[in-house]
């Protein structure tokens, strides 16, 4: 039996109403299922941080501060200058020569020069304006 083109259309349009409504509705249920997951995932973060907070702070109060030992110190400052003997300054021995006199002579060791201290800063002069 024919049907006529007004039911054909009529057919189709409530089929595309209904599939764009469930369309519609299943976005819908997916954006406030994500919307609720999200708000439990955040409770349930903060119930923790509050947790672990409250549980550092209890260890914190369960244990006295802890105070440095106090240790005996020395400090000792020694200046010590130490000069090479004149022999080991690097005078070569000649094999056929005399036996254990050197080559060349040996200059003596010089003096060490005395380390310059600084001599402590004057006091600034009085200003006319005082």
């Amino acid at each position: 039996m024919p049907r006529s083109t007004t039911s054909r259309d009529v057919t189709l349009n409530c089929l595309s109403v209904l599939t764009g409504g469930l369309t519609a509705a299943a976005l819908v249920g997916t954006g406030l299922m994500t919307g609720l997951a999200a708000d439990s995932t955040a409770h349930k973060a903060d119930l923790k941080a509050q947790s672990l907070a409250a549980a550092a702070s209890a260890r914190t109060l369960a244990m006295p501060a802890r105070a440095p030992i106090p240790r005996p110190t020395r400090t000792v400052t020694t200046i010590r200058v130490v000069q090479a003997a004149s022999g080991a300054t690097g005078g070569t021995t000649s094999g056929a020569g005399s036996a254990g006199t050197p080559s060349r002579a040996l200059a003596p060791a010089p003096a060490p020069a005395p380390v310059p201290v600084a001599a402590p800063a004057a006091p600034p002069a009085p200003s006319a304006a005082s």
